[in-house]
């Protein structure tokens, strides 16, 4: 898929990412990993407001002060230690989402940029819809887009990981914008409040 860059809603983006970077980044330590650089809009101006440890990217289009290099093969290596993830690859970000969850070792934010959606572009939808291998009549797709991009996000339970917020942006027309805050589980299990006993010993456990 030829990666193109959205820039028709350049304000929601922005709001959206700095709620996320303001929640959970405010003590710093921000290290910023741009997917699909393009341009560097969003980050370029991001960067006058926040203090980043580091804040680089890459592009599958070769540009003068930018690595030419597909995102997901870096996604899908161990040792990465970037804490915000940007996706936005315009298309379908499933392919670097489910490069990016075997190597998710810490609370990480991640932005989505999706496209519109056309079943057979990414074997991730059919595979997390548990459709592989049916053809799908485009008008069926269509109507399956909310639910695919829930189940292609929840892919991330499967590798001890839980959805500690989601926000969406306003939409464009042909694009939704979603930020993820991500977090592997303790021990592989979801933290559960332990119950607190009374005056007596006693826990209420209805």
């Amino acid at each position: 898929m030829t990666t193109k860059t959205d820039n028709t809603n350049v304000g929601a983006k922005l709001a959206l990412r700095r709620y996320f970077l303001n929640k959970y980044h405010a003590a710093g330590g921000v290290r910023v990993f741009d997917c699909c650089q393009g341009g560097g809009v969003i980050w370029g101006r991001l960067s006058k407001e926040f203090a980043f440890h580091r804040c680089w990217g890459v592009d599958v289009k070769p540009k003068k002060g930018r690595l030419k290099l597909r995102s997901e093969r870096f996604l899908s290596q161990r040792g990465w230690n970037e804490n915000v993830i940007d996706i936005d690859t315009y298309g379908s970000p499933w392919k670097h989402y489910a490069a990016m969850l075997p190597n998710l070792h810490q609370p990480t934010t991640v932005f989505l940029t999706i496209g519109q959606w056309q079943m057979g572009l990414d074997s991730e939808i059919p595979k997390a819809l548990g459709i592989s291998g049916f053809r799908v009549p485009p008008g069926v797709a269509i109507k399956l887009h909310e639910i695919a991009t829930r189940y292609c996000v929840a892919a991330c339970y499967d590798h001890t990981i839980e959805v500690v917020e989601a926000a969406e942006a306003p939409r464009a027309a042909t694009a939704q914008y979603v930020g993820l805050h991500l977090r592997p589980m303790k021990n592989g299990l979801l933290e559960q409040a332990v119950p607190t006993p009374d005056s007596k010993g006693r826990t209420d456990v209805s």
